[in-house]
């Protein structure tokens, strides 16, 4: 029978049909679990030093402005280059942090939390006079926002939030003709981590908190509602936006939340995922969205990574309600649209036809203002997501019975795309609970392992070349004499 594969579930009993106990570069497609995708170089080349944020940014005019700042420095891509768009003064420096970014009609706006907000048309950034030093900034509605504040007026206040006078992000001086306001959000204890729109509302967490602000006019301008319960984010770069919700990571579980009310979606990764993370370093955290193909990716640091650097990550399908991994070092997690690639600037990118990767005609890669999922790799190097399926495996749940003893003559893959070469390790124990035994492997012919082995309960795993989909999988089990 056949045992349709629900994805990464670790927190699941192993013996429930369909489940994975582990896996490594797979994540959840339209029909199974399918190889993460391979990085295909941008075109650009390494930055001077270590990216700490990344935006792609559209104006009015769809034109896109692809931004990453590093400690010090702002620069935008510039056909196959970058160029120095930091302000004439020396930015203080980012030792533990984030640059930030958004987009307000033709202003591209930035900030580092210790300069006041950055903003530019075109060019180079300049500070925005009298706008405070903030470590979030969103836009909705006609206004700038920023959260987690300091100003010289009012002093570091971490649980503030701001909004610029209604469609001018110049305004930063309270009034109500202007409509620029500031307040905090006191009905809870602790600083503000993160902040997103959503729809014509707000959306700020806290760690164990979370507001919905919405627009009121004058005197007001904006109101407060504290949302029930101890749910809140991580960090800002946890809480994905993907467009009708917002998808992130809280001090206990994964939520998703619509402007209703947040939902647990994690129970089947979470006591997993928070084994599995450095909990020191939980607030470098980079969320991305992956909204042609459904999937948002947490790129997080390990328990591995002792010193707090981004080695692993979990993948999320919000249509499939099904989790997979794809574990990269990264510096920055982005969307990227390439520029137009020609007959002419071919070369420039790739000396021989031979070294052009390995990537479908029909690959958003090959259009121009396409966004694709992308990262900054540990080589300070833009890499987009869109390259041949990397070499991924996945471990099966157990599959038997607690009184008879079987024999596994084999095991049949359904794939919607065969891979280009696969080989299957078993493994079996006499009770789930008991430590599992090595035994037997084999080659993939025909669409099926062949193997033998007698226990009660068997697992296997499936090692992977090549771009694949696998659907599910049906196991030969020969019951062995009487129970």
């Amino acid at each position: 029978m056949l045992n349709k594969l629900i994805g990464f579930c670790p927190d699941l009993d192993p013996t429930t049909p369909g489940v994975l106990v582990d896996c490594a570069m797979m994540v959840p497609g339209t029909k199974g679990m399918r190889a993460a995708a391979g990085p295909v170089n941008a075109g650009l080349p390494a930055l001077a030093s270590p990216a700490v944020g990344a935006a792609l940014l559209t104006r009015l005019d769809n034109a896109k402005r692809f931004l990453v700042g590093t400690s010090t420095k702002l620069y935008e891509r510039n056909g196959t280059s970058w160029t120095d768009v930091s302000r004439v003064a020396a930015y203080t420096p980012i030792t533990d942090g984030h640059w930030r970014f958004g987009q307000f009609g033709n202003a591209s706006l930035a900030t580092n939390g210790a300069d006041p907000i950055q903003a530019s048309i075109s060019g180079a950034f300049a500070d925005i006079s009298g706008a405070p030093r903030a470590l979030i900034i969103e836009t909705v509605q006609g206004f700038v926002f920023a959260f987690n504040t300091s100003d010289a007026t009012f002093g570091a206040r971490p649980d503030a939030w701001w909004c610029s006078g209604i469609y001018d992000h110049t305004i930063w001086t309270p009034s109500i003709a202007a409509q620029c306001a500031t307040g905090r959000l006191l009905d809870s204890p602790g600083e503000i981590r993160a902040a997103r729109n959503l729809g014509a509302d707000m959306i700020a967490y806290k760690e164990r908190s979370m507001y919905v602000g919405r627009y009121q006019g004058p005197p007001v301008v904006w109101a407060w509602e504290l949302i029930p319960g101890e749910i809140g984010a991580t960090n800002q770069e946890c809480v994905v936006s993907i467009g009708t919700a917002h998808v992130f990571i809280g001090w206990d579980n994964f939520y998703i939340f619509d402007g209703t009310r947040p939902q647990a979606i994690g129970d089947s990764v979470k006591t997993w995922f928070f084994r599995d993370l450095n909990a020191t370093y939980r607030y470098r955290i980079l969320g991305q969205h992956d909204p042609v193909n459904g999937l948002v990716y947490w790129y997080y640091p390990s328990n591995v990574s002792v010193n707090g650097t981004i080695d692993s990550c979990i993948v999320y399908n919000y249509r499939r309600n099904q989790w997979g991994r794809a574990n990269r070092s990264i510096q920055a997690a982005v969307e990227y649209a390439s520029s137009q690639i020609t007959y002419d600037g071919l070369g420039t990118l790739y000396s021989t036809y031979d070294n052009l990767s390995q990537i479908p005609y029909d690959s958003p890669f090959w259009l121009a203002s396409s966004p694709v999922p992308a990262v900054v790799d540990t080589t300070n190097t833009v890499v987009q997501m869109t390259g041949a399926g990397v070499p991924s495996s996945l471990t099966t749940g157990d599959f038997g019975d607690d009184w008879q003893y079987s024999t596994l003559s084999g095991i049949r893959l359904r794939c919607s795309q065969d891979p280009i070469t696969a080989a299957g390790t078993t493994y079996h124990h006499s009770t789930v609970g008991s430590p599992l035994q090595t035994g037997v492997a084999a080659t993939l012919e025909d669409g099926k392992f062949d193997v033998l082995w007698s226990d009660r309960f068997h697992r296997a795993k499936f090692d992977f070349t090549g771009d694949l989909e696998m659907i599910g999988y049906d196991p030969i089990l020969i019951p062995d004499g009487t129970r």
